[in-house]
C-alpha cells in the first residue's frame, strides 16, 4: 500500500471516529499541533519513529506528555505509525484531514501578500469582505512582501488572484505594446 493510500485510510478513520464522539475540533487542533512539532523539533521526530518504544508506551507517554495540547484519538492513532515514514504519514493526515474539516466546517484557506502590514481593523475588514464575497469562512493568513509596489495578491485553494499594482503596470504595458 502507497504512502498516500495508508495516509487516506488514516484519515478516513480519524474523522470518523471524532465526528461519531463530537470532537472534530479537539481532533484538527491536536493534529495540526502534533504535526507542527514533528515538523519543527529532531527529537520529536526520533521518538515517533523509535522502534524501541511500544504503541502502548507511545500512548502512554504522548498523553502525559502533550497534556491538553493533545488528543487520546490523536495520540493513538500516532501508536500505530511504525517506521521511518512515520513523519510523511503524519504530514499527509494532517493535510488531509485539514482539507476534510476545512470542508466539513464550510471554511476556505485564503493566502494574502501584502506590501506592508497591515493592522488589525484592515485585516477584520479584508476577512469579512472575503467571508461575504466567497460565501465561506475565510481562514485568513496574511504575508508581507515589501518587492510589492501595491495591491494584494490572493491565493484561495487553487485560485491566484493578484491585484498588485505591479500586475496592474504589467497588464498596461503588455496593451500598450499590441496597441
Amino acid at each position: 500500500m502507497t504512502l498516500k493510500q495508508t495516509a487516506k485510510q488514516y484519515t478516513t478513520a480519524l474523522y470518523t471516529v471524532a465526528e461519531k464522539t463530537g470532537t472534530l475540533d479537539e481532533v484538527f487542533r491536536a493534529l495540526m499541533f502534533i504535526d507542527q512539532l514533528a515538523r519543527t523539533e529532531s527529537q520529536f521526530r526520533s521518538f515517533l519513529q523509535s522502534k524501541r518504544i511500544t504503541g502502548e508506551q507511545k500512548t502512554s507517554i504522548l498523553n502525559t506528555i502533550l497534556g491538553d495540547h493533545g488528543h487520546p484519538l490523536v495520540n493513538e492513532l500516532l501508536s500505530h505509525l511504525k517506521g521511518t515514514q512515520v513523519t510523511k504519514i503524519l504530514r499527509c493526515v494532517a493535510n488531509l484531514f485539514d482539507h476534510r474539516f476545512k470542508e466539513g466546517k464550510n471554511i476556505v484557506s485564503v493566502e494574502g501578500v501584502v506590501s506592508c502590514e497591515f493592522d488589525e481593523p484592515e485585516v477584520s475588514s479584508l476577512k469579512s469582505s472575503l467571508d461575504d464575497i466567497l460565501g465561506k469562512e475565510a481562514d485568513l493568513t496574511l504575508n508581507v512582501d515589501q518587492s510589492l509596489l501595491g495591491g494584494i495578491r490572493l491565493r484561495i485553494g487553487n485560485t491566484l488572484l493578484d491585484a498588485s499594482i505591479q500586475n496592474q503596470l504589467q497588464t498596461l504595458r503588455a496593451e500598450l505594446m499590441h496597441a
